[in-house]
């Protein structure tokens, strides 16, 4: 907190010396003593709104795409307040150049800090205070997943179940410590942090009793949602009468702006792309007969079918050979992947791996068939066969690329990348969007999961 306050501080007294670099008249309305009262006032309006927005507590797990955010709303917050206040001071006269570098030095200074302050932090807290300590509750598969997951920045200590589930645990060579009727015992004897529950919840009637007795240390429980069920991070708290209700939309609002996003970058991009995108047309041409672009059905939102169009990367008869090879598919679920496609042309196979093929469907973007972020549209067929649940990935607008995309591509199965979708589905925000597009340039170029 200290750091912040000297630095916003010093970057606003920084921006008061580029006078002397780009002139300003109206910087010779106030003198220095001024510029600090003001640069002081902007640091405390940014320290309290850093607090009350509990930016402080370093073990809450941010990206920094959010760090970012955060630090540019917060310090244009607080320069606006800081003008709003000064009103009251006095009638002073600002300088829009002091305004501008003074918020750009606090900007890059604070971005800079930060990044020093939470890896050191980590690091001082890894050497020094010992990783907390979990116990599962729930001896399955679900239990084992989880445990696989938090070794990595947590001690987990064992696991805790009851009868039959005990022994399914001990075959899969689980460390049991006990029933679920001894849980308060295990939490002192282990010294137990948290306790994260992987049980299904009708199994959670003892549970529940012994957790509402507390455990006379403090204690976090954790209950895991299921994992065919991912929930959305946007919860609302309501009390009626005298229950309580936890409220969410089955699916994010989506404002306008990401449609305006989609036009104004997919423009910029089909004007940029367009040397390679004629290049890329003239080697298809000399590489096989065909047509250039392959245009195919594909289902988008809500259902509605569509023509998704992309490079042409394999021979004109390729949808006759497919029921041929469909023995020989590699991916799971409906969808159909082969590492080796006999049907893939030279420049087809070069321009998959780089995702090259992709770049047509710019133009479905722009005609609002598709948009740049978004699950991928499943061809027909797929959807035929599709379970209840994963019918939810048809309620946003596809996309060119999405979390399926940076998390693997091909590699993951079609179950997880259904998780992935709804994830994106229920969570969806402008800057989430623009995190997956900077995420899937290093995607493509790792070329993971891509044939």
């Amino acid at each position: 907190m200290a750091g912040d306050a000297l630095l916003v501080v010093g970057a606003f007294l920084l921006a008061y010396w580029v006078r002397f670099i780009v002139p300003d008249l109206e910087a010779a309305a106030l003198g220095l003593d001024e510029y600090v009262r003001l640069g002081a006032l902007v640091s405390l309006v940014a320290v309290v709104l850093f607090a009350l927005h509990e930016f402080y507590d370093l073990d809450r797990p941010r990206s920094w795409l959010t760090r970012f955010q955060m630090i540019v709303s917060t310090v244009s917050t607080a320069l606006v307040l800081t003008v709003a206040m000064s009103f009251f001071l006095g009638d002073l006269r600002f300088s829009r150049l002091w305004f501008a570098a003074g918020w750009a030095f606090s900007v890059i200074g604070l971005v800079g800090w930060r990044w020093l302050a939470v890896s050191g932090y980590a690091a001082a807290r890894d050497a020094v205070v010992p990783a907390r300590k979990v116990l599962i509750v729930g001896a399955n598969v679900a239990g084992r997943d989880l445990a696989r997951e938090l070794a990595t920045s947590c001690q987990v200590v064992g696991y805790v179940d009851n009868g039959s589930d005990l022994e399914d645990a001990e075959a899969h060579e689980l460390s049991l410590i006990g029933p679920i009727a001894s849980l308060d015992r295990l939490v002192q004897q282990y010294g137990v942090d948290e306790i994260v529950v992987a049980l299904p919840p009708s199994r959670r009637e003892q549970l529940g009793r012994i957790v509402a007795r507390g455990f006379g240390r403090p204690v976090q429980v954790k209950f895991a949602a299921d994992l065919g069920e991912p929930l959305p991070e946007r919860f609302a708290l309501h009390r009626h009468g005298g229950r309580s209700f936890i409220g969410f939309a089955p699916v994010a609002p989506v404002s306008w702006l990401k449609r305006a996003f989609d036009l104004v970058f997919g423009t910029l991009a089909v004007i940029g792309l367009a040397p390679v995108m004629a290049a890329i047309a003239i080697l298809i041409r000399l590489d096989s007969p065909g047509p250039i672009f392959y245009g195919q059905e594909r289902v988008g939102k809500d259902g509605v079918r569509f023509t998704m169009l992309k490079f042409r990367s394999m021979r004109q008869d390729a949808d006759r050979l497919l029921e041929e090879l469909r023995a020989q598919n590699e991916a799971s679920g409906p969808l159909f992947k082969m590492r080796n496609d006999p049907r893939v042309t030279k420049i087809g196979r070069v321009l998959r791996r780089t995702s090259l093929d992709e770049l047509p469907q710019l133009f479905n973007v722009l005609l609002g068939q598709m948009s740049l972020v978004g699950p991928r549209p499943p061809v027909p067929s797929e959807v035929a066969q599709y379970e209840d649940w994963q019918f939810g990935r048809l309620r946003a607008v596809p996309g060119m690329t999405g979390l399926w995309q940076v998390s693997g591509r091909s590699d993951v199965p079609f179950h997880d990348m259904v998780r992935l979708d709804l994830h994106y589905i229920r969570n969806w925000s402008l800057w989430w969007d623009l995190e997956i597009i900077l995420r899937t340039i290093p995607a493509v170029i790792g070329k993971s999961g891509a044939y």
